[in-house]
């Protein structure tokens, strides 16, 4: 079941050499730190004159949207995509 958040998180990421590439290594969501165990899917679109970074990332039993938006330097949980 996928559940649409939309909240504003902390987010710890690793930048490539070329300060283009993001990679975030894990999360904190409601007071709990969410290892990032694998990047599913990743893409880039415009919004007005920021980049909006998107990543599909798992913890190993959920799957998580974050997006990071360039202009506001704001890291935000989309959406939870539970198991079971």
């Amino acid at each position: 079941m996928t559940t649409e958040v939309n909240e504003p998180i902390k987010v710890g990421v690793i930048f490539g050499d070329n300060k283009k590439k993001i990679k975030p290594v894990w999360f904190v969501w409601g007071n709990r730190k969410y290892n990032v165990r694998e990047i599913t899917y990743i893409w880039t679109e415009k919004a007005g004159k920021a980049n909006m970074h998107h990543f599909t990332v798992t913890d190993g039993i959920n799957l998580f949207a974050i997006s990071y938006n360039t202009d506001t330097l704001v890291w935000t949980l989309r959406s939870v995509e539970t198991v079971g």
